[in-house]
């Protein structure tokens, strides 16, 4: 009867959020991969996203402690909610069944792609893996539970070379291919906080090539905080 009486009141929570509001009007949280895309059947009331600053404090003799400001870590996103197996009132998305929409989060989740993340009414369109994914059946209703947690991705492989800016040969027609520098034998760090994707990137042009830089220096981690502060790195 209590588990009865709490789907009531979550149906009744979320048609008293959508009175007064067309469907266009509500919010809306999409995920695609591919050609693929799914809108959430019901938009949940909340999401929390996470944003934080890799500073570091450090002690320096006859100032003491300072600051020193790092890069912005992956923001994560965050939310609970359900999928209906009835046509509820307030439904402003897809109306497939609960166990298809919880194949389709699956196959996307092992894919080893990220999907990405668009919310209607908020700063959200990112590319984004999905980290966890829980989800339970706990009424006799047929709707099932969830938690999706996402963590932002960020493509290493793009191209440092924008095809617009190739020079067209006039006789040919076709874009030239950017001369290749010569790459150098090492790369100085020179912050403190570098890793080997910044010798990478300094290196080749390209952060893909971290693992090279790893496999060159027999190193095991990404992080060299703990490395000389100007180490030369081999970059074959």
């Amino acid at each position: 009867m209590s588990k009865l009486v709490a789907g009531i009141g979550r149906a009744l929570s979320y048609l008293s959020v959508i009175m007064g509001k067309s469907g266009n009007q509500y919010p809306t949280i999409i995920l695609s991969q591919g050609n693929e895309r799914l809108v959430l059947p019901v938009t949940p009331t909340k999401y929390d996203v996470g944003f934080e600053q890799e500073h570091k404090s450090v002690d320096i003799t006859q100032i003491g402690e300072v600051l020193l400001f790092g890069n912005p870590k992956l923001k994560t996103l965050s939310f609970d909610g359900f999928f209906p197996a009835k046509d509820y009132p307030f439904i402003v998305g897809d109306k497939r069944k609960p166990s298809e929409i919880v194949a389709l989060i699956e196959k996307w989740a092992v894919s080893k792609k990220p999907v990405r993340v668009i919310i209607s009414d908020g700063p959200i369109n990112l590319m984004m893996a999905i980290m966890s994914f829980p989800w339970k059946k706990q009424e006799n209703t047929g709707d099932l539970y969830f938690t999706l947690s996402f963590k932002e991705y960020k493509d290493l492989n793009t191209s440092t070379v924008s095809d617009e800016t190739k020079v067209v040969d006039s006789t040919t027609g076709l874009k030239d291919r950017p001369t290749m520098k010569t790459k150098p034998t090492t790369a100085t760090l020179f912050n403190r906080g570098s890793d080997v994707l910044d010798a990478a990137k300094k290196a080749y042009g390209n952060y893909k090539h971290y693992e090279r830089i790893i496999q060159s220096n027999d190193l095991k981690h990404l992080a060299i905080n703990n490395l000389s502060q100007l180490r030369k790195l081999k970059v074959k």
